[in-house]
């Protein structure tokens, strides 16, 4: 399951993210648990929904234990009772590949 995106970005010391959280930021422990320092850069979430997806900047060298703090996300999700959390995951995954493909064209088209 792919909770977290990597954005392009040209800083040499830093990683911008999005990931999916729950409105009570589960992650954040996580997150203090792995010490990644991370930098709050906005969110986004549906007026009727619990989840939010979360954009940050991270070091680079702190990439790796964010990673992998987030993976665990999802068993910490399903044990506070967010059942639903991987098929929103998987629906935002889907909504921003298929972005991604149409810009893809739109720049091939625009290359031309």
């Amino acid at each position: 399951m792919k909770n977290y995106w990597r954005m392009k970005d040209f800083s040499i010391f830093s990683v911008p993210y999005a990931y999916v959280d729950h409105d009570s930021y589960l992650a954040d422990s996580l997150f203090v648990q792995n010490r990644v320092r991370m930098k709050f850069k906005g969110e986004c979430a549906k007026a009727d929904s619990p989840y939010r997806i979360v954009f940050c900047k991270v070091r680079k060298k702190d990439a790796e234990r964010f990673e992998e703090a987030l993976s665990r996300l999802e068993s910490k999700m399903l044990l506070f009772g967010y059942r639903d959390y991987p098929d929103i995951c998987s629906e935002i995954a889907k909504l921003i590949e298929e972005g991604m493909k149409a810009r893809e064209k739109s720049e091939a088209i625009c290359d031309n």
